[in-house]
């Protein structure tokens, strides 16, 4: 049983090298891609929730590294095992939400560079896949509370417009917040109000939750 331990260890902490790792590589290929001159890199969603991502796996690191002469994964405190949960079902947001709305408006260029493959999908999903295989002696999570990270997004987001700030000269970062074009409850003539955007966005995020939340309960119960 202790070798088994031990194992899973081993394994959780280099999962989240392995997100750490890319993490930083992923916004490092973003930022070259720009020649760093992107004043904008660090206020998009993606980018954040990558950059948040990489901050959570180096304090858990932390935690196990800690913990590695009990030879078991580390117990987290309450506090970071509900930030795990809501930057885990933040930055799959950024795989769901890139795969089913910007996917069309990017060149092939872009969608096969690695930069892309990183920030869009290696980074989300690994992340995720962390929190399935290692999260068992966290508590339950409340899947309301996943919508707190795009939640807090949208309401900054929403202010740098209000406030002035451009993104190319929109108002937001990505076209379901522009309300200068689409409006707030508008609907037709192929358009769709930002209001109804963001219902649609928190339902997919509350799908997320649930699925996450079901994956990690199956791999508890077959953890040994």
């Amino acid at each position: 049983m202790m070798d088994k331990n031990r194992s899973r260890l081993r394994a959780s902490m280099l999962m989240k090298t392995a997100v750490l790792v890319l993490g930083v590589l992923g916004q490092v290929l973003s930022l070259m891609r720009h020649h760093f001159m992107s004043g904008n890199h660090f206020l998009y969603y993606t980018n954040l929730s990558n950059v948040l991502a990489v901050l959570l796996m180096a304090v858990m690191l932390g935690y196990e590294w800690q913990g590695r002469r009990a030879g078991e994964l580390a117990v987290l405190p309450g506090w970071l095992q509900q930030a795990r949960f809501i930057l885990t079902t933040a930055i799959l947001l950024t795989f769901v939400g890139f795969s089913l709305l910007l996917i069309p408006l990017v060149d092939r260029d872009y969608l096969l560079s690695p930069s892309n493959l990183l920030v869009h999908n290696a980074v989300p999903l690994l992340t995720g896949l962390d929190y399935v295989l290692f999260s068992g002696r966290d508590g339950k999570p409340r899947l309301v509370s996943a919508l707190a990270g795009p939640a807090v997004y949208v309401l900054f987001a929403l202010a740098l417009g209000l406030g002035g700030h451009r993104f190319h000269g929109s108002v937001a970062p990505y076209y379901f917040l522009d309300y200068e074009k689409l409006g707030w409850l508008q609907a037709g003539e192929g358009r769709l109000g930002v209001i109804y955007w963001l219902l649609i966005l928190g339902a997919v995020q509350l799908v997320i939750a649930r699925i996450l939340s079901g994956l990690r309960t199956i791999a508890a119960n077959k953890a040994p």
